[in-house]
């Protein structure tokens, strides 16, 4: 049985706050709300909490699931429905008394010949509440014209960040017109962001945007957030019930109000003139080049796009699998697709050129651990698992390899690491100092058990010592030529991210340094000469590993669990522990940042081998460079495979990254596979 719903008793708590007599004026106000989507809806139901009876709600459009982060009416059992009905359905199981009038197709001004419904819409209401999309200029400020014309108050609270810019215009007072003067600019774009000026003319949320290309006023895509929609609900709904109880300061327009629940700052403004102040003007001036430029770049990929992924299963897990981390993000391995459930990774054999790929391709072969790992996430996602196996007679010589890959199929998916995989990047910025809880160490432990120990250096004195020590390394490289060579290759000095390498602006170093550092790597002479008589190594040290060294939660090295001789298939599983580290700890929302350089520079020395060439006219250094280490690793020096420092990031996103080349360029024939693996393939 249903139950009698009584209006006294449905909201009689309200009273106390309200007097009786006032939820009986509310109980006959009548409120018109133009959009039933982000605000609209959220506005829509706190009023009829309030007791609010009578509605004018209009909406021409649909919930669909890209609305569930923001909007109280889409669910999944309304996706595909009309926003203006499910409203209209949810008003009236709060109250069934409820008296509403529904505009499904939307709010419109005479256009083409055809009356417009604005009067219609206005008629007989006591307030207008605009929960019009941010986009909707035209019609929005016709409504607000005819409110003025009709004596009507009307209200405006946007979402912004997590927090509400909100404003109000009274009959009596400044008119939307006059206070946003948006018919004085003839471009579309131009009209956004004079209105986003506006409504924030002392704006608290650019400090936190955190990835600043998912603004496009273009293409009208603004990120949201739930409780920016809701603060506004609840700062708008407020100042509704003051206007409609007539008691209450209402500050009206040209006063204007701010409120960050982030920040945690309110704002009570004046702007007189509106958006004709001179301040506004110059704002105006400044934020139409910045989101001029906002336009112009493309959010980072941090995921595959869900529209663009392959439609087969094996298509689906190489999508995601490229997304595995290599040196210098120089994806070496090609994929050979030889059945639907058969996979040949072809790995061209190591540039025994290239200083960074120490032991014959170590570094390398990690990355193929690495990658082998991914796929098994991605294979467990699609309910598969996998088997490889190296081809038999792999020598660990720098030649190139195959390894067969064998999925089957299972009942269900048990791991919950493949939504991290897009995610995981290199973070070279600093980290807080707060240091890592018992318990994420041990989450973290438990993805190496069995094969590696963890050192963890967490001590303001550690994290100095594993500081500099990276800056030895930084400063053996910055002076090598046969590093030079390399990095000229893979620093990417175009803006944005890198599909095939490092973006400069990734490097953890400041602009003007930057500057400098792309003048000075156009020739080897200039760096040269900068690196024995500028101090050219010194700023790199500073900005690139003594700061953000010092900066982050702890290092940490990781050495063989036990001294054994080691090969090409233990690195191999090694690559494959060191990926659900790095992914765990991205769960856990903790940046990583390797330090294989020490390594790299130590390795010779370390085990008794005489130093490569372009390395021996800096033996003094690395000699110091190793003495560091073992000071740090102790007899498990030669033992360490792997290095890092970790913590909790200031920021949340990353400026640019380094991305993966397109999955096309990835997949190869046999006949081109062979050449790969021989080493004389080339990109397709």
């Amino acid at each position: 049985m249903h139950p009698t719903f009584n209006h006294q008793e449905a909201f009689s708590r309200n009273l106390g706050w309200i007097t009786g007599r006032e939820m009986e004026i509310l109980r006959h106000k009548k409120v018109a709300i133009a959009g039933m989507g982000g605000v609209g809806g959220a506005h829509a139901l706190l009023l009829a909490r309030f007791g609010v009876t009578r509605f004018h709600i209009s909406d021409m459009d649909i919930f669909e699931l890209a609305n569930f982060n923001r909007q109280v009416g889409a669910m999944m059992s309304t996706i595909g429905k009309s926003k203006v009905d499910v409203m209209a359905d949810m008003i009236r199981d709060i109250n069934p008394h409820a008296e509403i009038t529904v505009f499904p197709d939307g709010i419109h001004d005479d256009l083409d010949g055809k009356l417009g419904n604005i009067d219609a819409f206005l008629n007989g209401v006591d307030l207008f509440i605009d929960g019009f999309d941010f986009f909707v200029l035209d019609t929005r400020m016709a409504v607000f014209k005819r409110c003025h014309e009709l004596s009507i108050p009307a209200i405006t609270a946007a979402p912004v960040g997590m927090g509400v810019a909100l404003l109000t215009f009274m009959p009596d007072g400044m008119s939307a017109e006059d206070y946003f003067r948006l018919d004085e600019e003839p471009v579309r774009e131009d009209r956004y962001v004079k209105f986003l000026i506006g409504l924030t003319p002392r704006p608290l949320h650019p400090g936190y945007l955190v990835d600043p290309s998912r603004v496009n006023m273009k293409e009208q895509k603004v990120p949201s957030t739930p409780t920016g929609v809701q603060l506004s609900a609840g700062f708008l709904v407020t100042e509704a019930v003051k206007i409609m109880l007539g008691r209450g300061v209402v500050r009206a327009a040209p006063r204007y109000q701010l409120f960050d629940a982030y920040r945690c700052k309110m704002i009570k403004g004046y702007m007189p003139m509106g958006n004709a102040n001179p301040l506004q003007k110059l704002k105006f001036a400044i934020g139409r080049r910045m989101y001029a430029k906002m336009a112009q770049q493309s959010p980072a990929r941090s995921v595959p796009a869900e529209n663009g992924r392959p439609e087969n299963m094996m298509g689906r897990i190489l999508d995601m699998a490229r997304w595995a981390p290599s040196g210098d993000n120089t994806q070496p391995w090609r994929f050979e697709v030889v059945s639907d459930k058969k996979l040949i990774v072809h790995i061209p054999p190591i540039d025994s050129r290239n200083p960074y790929e120490y032991n014959n391709g170590q570094p390398t072969y990690l990355s193929v651990g690495m990658l082998l790992e991914t796929i098994r996430l991605a294979a467990d996602a699609e309910q598969h698992s996998i088997s490889w196996k190296l081809e038999e007679g792999a020598q660990w010589d720098g030649s190139g390899l195959k390894i067969s890959v064998q999925f089957r199929s299972k009942k269900s998916s048990s791991d919950d690491l493949s939504p991290f995989i897009p995610l995981r990047s290199v973070d070279r910025r600093r980290y807080r100092n707060r240091r890592l809880t018992p318990q994420q160490k041990a989450e973290l432990e438990k993805e190496l058990a069995g094969l590696f120990d963890v050192t963890w250096l967490e001590s303001d004195r550690e994290r100095r010592i594993f500081s500099k020590l990276n800056a030895i390394a930084t400063d053996i490289r910055l002076r090598m030529k046969e590093c030079f060579q390399v990095h000229e290759k893979i620093i990417d000095w175009s803006d944005g991210d890198s599909k095939q390498g490092i973006p400069a602006t990734a490097l953890g170093i400041d602009s003007m340094s930057l500057k400098f550092m792309k003048w000075a790597m156009e020739k080897w002479s200039r760096m040269d000469f900068m690196n024995k008589y500028l101090g050219g190594t010194l700023l790199a040290r500073v900005q690139m590993d003594l700061v953000p060294g010092y900066f982050c939660g702890a290092h940490f090295i990781l050495n063989w669990s036990e001294e054994a001789e080691r090969g090409i298939e233990d690195y191999l599983k090694a690559g494959e522990k060191l990926q659900r580290f790095w992914l765990r700890a991205t769960e856990m929302g903790l940046a990583l940042q390797p330090s294989l350089a020490p390594l790299c520079f130590a390795n010779s020395l370390l085990h008794g081998q005489e130093l490569p060439t372009g390395q021996q006219p800096y033996r003094q250094r690395t000699e110091q460079l190793v003495q560091a280490l073992k000071h740090i690793a102790g007899e498990k020096a030669e033992r360490v495979v792997f290095a890092g420092r970790i913590g909790q990031s200031t920021q949340s996103a990353i400026s640019s990254r380094s991305i993966r080349r397109d999955l096309a360029t990835l997949l190869v024939g046999k006949d081109q596979a062979d050449r790969t693996t021989a080493g004389s393939g080339k990109d397709s």
